[in-house]
């Protein structure tokens, strides 16, 4: 079974990882260039759950 460091230190990762994207469609739309599919795809599989527009900073802890 994992530790709670273990969870935390993954989630952080998939948290990264997904800023990572995010950065790399921002680059690619102010430069005026396709982004990578990959990229996009990943942007809707996130977009379709229901985080996709959960803002956690404002978001009560009870949410």
């Amino acid at each position: 079974m994992a530790t709670w460091d273990e969870i935390q230190q993954a989630r952080l990762s998939d948290v990264l990882d997904l800023q990572k994207v995010h950065k790399r469609l921002l680059a690619a739309k102010e430069q005026g260039i396709e982004p990578d599919p990959h990229d996009v795809e990943v942007a809707r599989s996130v977009a379709a759950t229901g985080y996709g527009g959960v803002d956690r900073v404002n978001a009560p802890d009870d949410y």
